[in-house]
């Protein structure tokens, strides 16, 4: 096989060693979406196949149905890229106690087989660089009025929504939601968030902070899922707000 095949990978900070703080992991950088099975039917078809797309589409869905059939009913299945093997997780107190949904778990293990492998052998890698962080605020929105007009209500709430903007901590100083006025005076809020969810916090602006021009800031440690970074991220809105009593 052609040694053309390239996988472009981003390299991003490694969240899982405490002791070093410029190592990084890769992610391998796709240029289309997942492929499904209607991608596959189009290849066939490109390469003028005999068959018609949705004769091919109505094989690999009853070949995907067939292939679920197998696995419930505890077979194995292998295909020319992996083997799929039925497997259940969890620890069973005695050789007599039930399956209890709620400590074990039906799963499914998948290994490549010796060909996948000999295939990724002709693949090579390209750095592209560092991956920029996914981590952003998209919109502030004024409690009281309901609008996203850039201004804020002081001594009230505001509606902060983004990605990866939860606190993971808000006993921590140096994490939180923070006001800047036109002097750079940070004013951070202290007062318990209403919500703190990585796509949506809800905050009350503080009462100290004088009419005129703001920024906001969030900066916290939490990550991906579970993950608590190693040093704190600052997520700064692009767009200036006002705040308004």
């Amino acid at each position: 096989m052609a040694s053309s095949m390239i996988w472009e990978t981003y390299l991003r900070p490694n969240t899982l060693t405490a002791d070093n703080d410029r190592d990084c992991i890769a992610e391998v950088h796709s240029k289309n979406p997942t492929r499904q099975n209607s991608d596959i039917a189009d290849s066939i078809v490109k390469g003028r196949s005999e068959f018609k797309r949705e004769t091919i589409l109505s094989i690999l869905s009853q070949r995907d149905q067939i292939v679920k059939e197998y696995l419930c009913e505890g077979d194995s299945f292998r295909d020319g890229i992996v083997q799929i093997s039925p497997r259940i997780t969890g620890i069973w107190e005695t050789e007599s106690s039930p399956f209890d949904p709620s400590i074990h778990r039906r799963t499914l293990d998948m290994v490549m087989t010796g060909d996948m492998r000999a295939t990724l052998d002709n693949v090579s890698v390209k750095v592209l660089g560092k991956k920029e962080l996914s981590a952003k605020i998209a919109s502030v929105k004024n409690s009281l009025t309901g609008k996203e007009d850039g201004t804020i209500p002081v001594g009230d709430d505001v509606i902060i929504e983004g990605d990866k903007i939860k606190i993971q901590d808000e006993n921590d100083v140096a994490q939180g939601v923070f006001f800047v006025d036109a002097e750079g005076a940070e004013h951070r809020v202290e007062r318990k968030l209403t919500e703190n969810k990585p796509s949506r916090i809800i905050a009350r602006v503080p009462a100290d902070i004088n009419e005129g021009d703001i920024s906001l800031i969030i900066r916290t440690k939490a990550g991906t899922g579970s993950f608590v970074l190693k040093s704190v991220r600052e997520i700064k809105y692009d767009y200036s707000l006002k705040a308004v009593k």
